[in-house]
């Protein structure tokens, strides 16, 4: 997840610092299912991989979007306060949506089903935390590093490749 990261993001350093927050929370989560008593291994197992592939695109979100009010202001705290207003508002309904699918998994016959419904639902809900305090905090921290670490996108254009598999739809049905 790194490496695909940094070759398709701006910076190098970037990945790093969202699976630093990323594994706060994952850290949060496991931490707070102590209350659960026991939960199965299957759930120790893959819960910390689910809670990085459904929260990573919170943390691409919140970067984009103070990217984007960078160019209308040069104060980096407010174009950040902004970020997380707009990042927070379009992320919310989407983890809601994904709460709420790992909540019906509570309803399973098999146990493992409660335990990874509740799991990840707390998961959802620490990384939504996690990526408008943490991470804006930890962007601002290292905004120098960040960008002394750019470099050019390796996939910056995608319109040949896209204009081909629309051209051709029916052979890659």
């Amino acid at each position: 997840c790194c490496i695909v990261l940094m070759l398709t993001m701006d910076s190098f350093l970037l990945p790093l610092i969202f699976l630093c927050c990323i594994g706060v929370s994952i850290l949060w989560n496991m931490g707070s299912n102590y209350f659960m008593g026991e939960i199965s291994y299957i759930t120790k197992a893959v819960a910390a991989v689910l809670q990085l592939a459904v929260t990573l695109d919170y943390s691409i979100f919140l970067w984009h979007s103070y990217n984007e009010q960078l160019e209308h202001t040069t104060d980096h705290k407010e174009a950040m306060a902004v970020a997380i207003h707009e990042t927070f508002a379009s992320v919310l309904g989407s983890s809601i949506t994904t709460v709420a699918g790992f909540i019906a998994l509570c309803f399973m016959s098999f146990t493992l089903g409660r335990d990874l419904g509740i799991v990840m639902a707390k998961g959802v809900v620490i990384g939504v935390i996690c990526c408008v305090t943490i991470l804006p905090a930890l962007i601002l921290v290292f905004d120098k590093p960040i960008e002394k670490t750019r470099h050019k996108l390796l996939l910056s254009n995608m319109d040949r490749p896209s204009a081909f598999i629309t051209k051709h739809y029916k052979v890659w049905i």
